[in-house]
């Protein structure tokens, strides 16, 4: 491992694993505890999260991996779309951003149409 790479210690990871089980138990998905899942992410590492992979696997898929630049559109988007496309990524569905993020559907249709607009990107 080289030296500029984050290390994981053995806090880092009871700290990842109960913010895990508190997302898994949490009805809906608690925007609360994704919240502190991110939040107990460690420095330079990237967290995504596969609520999807949970219809096959049982609980949704979580990936560490080194942090990535972020692309210059970013920072076009406003802070909503900005949360709004880091639930994208972390692959929740329209309806379940709408739970987290305590609005409509329809709103975050219109936030993912801007943020794939700003991006130029053709989809999710």
């Amino acid at each position: 491992m080289r030296d500029s790479e984050p290390v994981l210690d053995d806090e880092a990871l009871a700290q990842l694993r109960d913010a895990i089980a508190e997302v898994k138990t949490s009805p809906g998905i608690g925007r609360a505890a994704l919240a502190r899942l991110a939040s107990v992410t460690p420095s330079g590492l990237a967290l995504t999260i596969d609520f999807k992979a949970a219809e096959v696997l049982g609980q949704p898929l979580v990936i560490l991996r080194p942090k990535r630049e972020l692309p210059d559109y970013f920072e076009q988007l406003t802070a909503r779309e900005k949360e709004v496309a880091g639930l994208v990524a972390a692959g929740l569905r329209n309806k379940d951003i709408a739970l987290a993020l305590g609005i409509s559907v329809g709103t975050v249709k219109d936030h993912v149409r801007h943020i794939l607009d700003k991006s130029g990107l053709d989809g999710r």
